[in-house]
Order: C-alpha cells, then sequence, then structure tokens
C-alpha cells in the first residue's frame, strides 16, 4: 500500500468521524431546542386569522434559513411535502428535523421577495407563497408553495412546492 493510498484512507476516515460529530452535535442541540420549544401558534381556541396563519408560513420559511426555529414552526403530526410532485416530507416531526438538521437547506443564503396570499382565488385554507431562494454561490430558485392551513386550527397540514431555477 503507497503512502499516498494511505493518506487518502485516513483523510476518508477523518472526514466521515468529522461529519459524524458534526451531526450528532446538531442532533444533541436539536434535542435540546425541541425540548424548550412550542409551535408558534396564537394563544386562543380559533378560529385564526388570516395573519395568523400567514404568521404560521412565515415561521417555516424563517426556519429554512435559521435551524434554530425549526421547533417552532406550527406542523400537524401528519404534516406532509411534496416538491415538483416528490414527497419529501412525512411527517411533521420528520420536518421539523429537517430544517434542525439543515442538510439540505445548508446552501440557502436568504429567502427573499416573499409575497404571501391567504385563501387565494377562494381555495379556503391555503396560504400561497411565491418567494426567491439565494444559495450561498449566487444560484436563485424560484419557489411557489401552498400552504394547507386551516383557521380552524392554525397548523400547516401540507405543503405543495414548485421550484425552478433562475
Amino acid at each position: 500500500m503507497s503512502f499516498l493510498s494511505r493518506a487518502l484512507g485516513f483523510a476518508g476516515r477523518a472526514s466521515v468521524v468529522v461529519i459524524g460529530t458534526s451531526v450528532a452535535s446538531a442532533v444533541m442541540v436539536g434535542i435540546d431546542q425541541r425540548r424548550g420549544a412550542t409551535p408558534q401558534i396564537p394563544d386562543h381556541p380559533g378560529p385564526y386569522s388570516p395573519e395568523e396563519r400567514e404568521a404560521a408560513v412565515r415561521m417555516y420559511l424563517t426556519a429554512i434559513t435559521l435551524p434554530a426555529a425549526a421547533f417552532r414552526v406550527p406542523f400537524a403530526p401528519d404534516c406532509v411535502r411534496h416538491e415538483n410532485g416528490l414527497k419529501t416530507g412525512f411527517s411533521g416531526d420528520h420536518l421539523k428535523w429537517d430544517l434542525h438538521l439543515h442538510l439540505q437547506y445548508s446552501t440557502i443564503r436568504e429567502v427573499r421577495d416573499i409575497v404571501l396570499t391567504v385563501d387565494p382565488d377562494g381555495r379556503e385554507g391555503v396560504v400561497h407563497a411565491d418567494f426567491t431562494l439565494v444559495t450561498v454561490v449566487g444560484l436563485k430558485a424560484r419557489v411557489s408553495e401552498d400552504f394547507v392551513v386551516p383557521a380552524e386550527d392554525c397548523l400547516i397540514h401540507s405543503i405543495e412546492a414548485r421550484i425552478s431555477l433562475g
């Protein structure tokens, strides 16, 4: 075995340890944050106003770039997320941990040009969001998402996302 192959093997093992340690650390922090966090739901029995339902969606958009906000997003336990037709979120807990661990969101630098519409075109219980994602390398993606957020509970029950580059 050559010195180069041994060095590359060692470097590979060391990077796995570093990544594993980083993920383990994020999980431990997440457990602490989850314990102390409560979803951002107004403190009254409902029905909830359009502004309160919009605030639930804004908390989700905040958590995209701020993992510490993930456990404050008011997801329904059975919430699912579809991205361009592909199911990417399987439950409220899964989506919270996805946002917290931040693996697929780590390249996103900011969310901007946010336009929210509550009950667009008479679609009762829907909050529609159009916004731009800007990555750390400057690439931009245009996102259009429909959130099902009923006035009865102000929880996000599903997310239907359409993402296009450019």
